[in-house]
């Protein structure tokens, strides 16, 4: 996989040259007892004893790894989300939005840099030093820190007092959606984009496999999390785009394709040679989030597939009229009605190589005149090609992994993006 193309993508924590992960904020503490009330933050120092998950190695003597903190602590780009806050591109960011306080400090930035928690929730220390640490991602534990190691204590039962299930794939995408999508609390709009910071794009297999793993593998991950991750980001993109179009900012830009407006000239001959479906030149929706998915609700519903492609036509028609606020918003809601009975026909797929394969196949013979809709194309065949290299190792050197890195380096320049270019080059992924 293109490294340097990751980079670039994972952008709720690369806004530049990043500074080491600092260390925990007191190794040395004790660990709390966990509160009497669930729901409450107690920090990542309760996690770290070396019987726990602090071990330097996996000890493989539990059904965990045991080394979770020391992945996330080295390896995991979200603790060192907060130093990225002390970088010029921050500062210039908060510079251009006018806001009063350094990035470090402004809530709008730890909001997604840093585990921002309310006082009133927090039973023992967090600091925004740590970065994006375990609660952030696993809930509260205040509930459920002292009683899990217990043998007779129950998945089910940290879940009931505040643990996230992350084992349920639309949980988990969801999640990683509030920063890497978007949605009411949080979200990278057009304003912020415009004071530079990078356009949010995400995959749920491959952002989660890059981070890297500190689980062990098991069923909810590869390609049934790839499946969920496109459902759900679709849900999401939806309610942002219903929820822009009913607020007070309309038109939102961040929901439309950056670059039906900002290209170089001297390139965009190929826009007129393809024309456009309603007036000339306006803002279009980015149908990033769709023109994959698409392709996965055929195999499960094609009646459903058929309805959605019509309401997601519909939908970027009023968008790019923009004048119409009312009829977005119903636009994506009857989207959002129609993709959530079929979301639970994709949880119960069989994803056998041959139908890795098929998926694969149909992604490369799909047009994608949208950049944003090529990068989630290109993410997509290498998530689903890395579940194939897991049964068979050669594939890893073979010529449709060269191909799919081929494609990386044909995206890195977003600006100079062609389709007719980028289509041939997609069809050199032969599964």
């Amino acid at each position: 996989m293109n490294r340097m193309f990751f980079a670039i993508l994972l952008c709720a924590v690369t806004l530049g040259a990043q500074q080491p992960a600092p260390p925990p904020s007191n190794p040395a503490a004790p660990q709390p007892e966990a509160a009497a009330v669930a729901g409450h933050y107690v920090g990542v120092a309760s996690c770290i004893s070396s019987g726990c998950h602090g071990a330097t190695q996996p000890l493989q003597a539990q059904r965990i790894r045991q080394n979770e903190y020391y992945t996330w602590l080295h390896s995991d780009r979200h603790a060192g989300a907060y130093n990225i806050l002390f970088n010029t591109d921050s500062a210039r960011i908060v510079k251009n939005m006018r806001l009063g306080k350094k990035p470090y400090k402004e809530q709008l930035c730890l909001d997604c840099h840093s585990t921002s928690v309310a006082p009133a929730m927090v039973s023992g220390r967090i600091d925004v030093e740590d970065g994006v640490q375990c609660e952030a991602c696993h809930g509260p534990a205040s509930g459920w820190q002292g009683e899990h190691m217990k043998p007779t204590w129950t998945h089910e039962q940290s879940v009931a007092n505040g643990m996230r299930d992350l084992r349920n794939t639309h949980v988990r995408g969801q999640l990683c959606d509030t920063c890497h999508v978007g949605a009411a609390s949080k979200e990278v709009d057009h304003d912020l984009i415009a004071s530079g910071h990078p356009i949010l794009q995400f995959e749920l297999d491959n952002y989660t496999e890059t981070m890297p793993p500190h689980w062990n593998r098991n069923n909810t991950h590869g390609v049934p999390a790839w499946a969920a991750g496109q459902v759900t980001a679709f849900r999401d993109s939806l309610d942002n785009l219903a929820r822009h179009a009913r607020g007070e900012k309309w038109p939102e830009f961040s929901d439309m394709s950056c670059f039906n407006c900002h290209h170089a000239l001297k390139t965009s001959t190929w826009r007129q040679e393809r024309g456009w479906p309603g007036r000339p030149g306006l803002p279009a929706w980015s149908p990033q989030r769709w023109d994959v998915l698409r392709l996965i609700v055929a195999r499960v519903s094609p009646d459903t597939r058929a309805q959605l492609d019509d309401a997601v036509q519909q939908l970027a028609a009023r968008v790019s009229r923009m004048n119409d606020r009312d009829g977005v918003a119903t636009a994506a809601e009857n989207a959002r009605r129609l993709i959530d009975p079929v979301a639970a026909k994709i949880d119960g797929l069989s994803w056998r190589d041959s139908d890795i394969r098929a998926l694969m196949s149909a992604i490369t013979e799909q047009s994608y005149p949208d950049v944003h809709s090529a990068e989630q194309a290109v993410l997509s065949l290498h998530s689903l090609a890395t579940a194939l290299s897991r049964n068979n190792n050669a594939y890893l050197k073979s010529g449709a992994m060269k191909a799919i890195d081929a494609l990386f380096e044909e995206l890195k320049p977003r600006d100079d993006y062609e389709p007719a270019t980028f289509a041939a080059k997609l069809r050199a992924v032969k599964p």
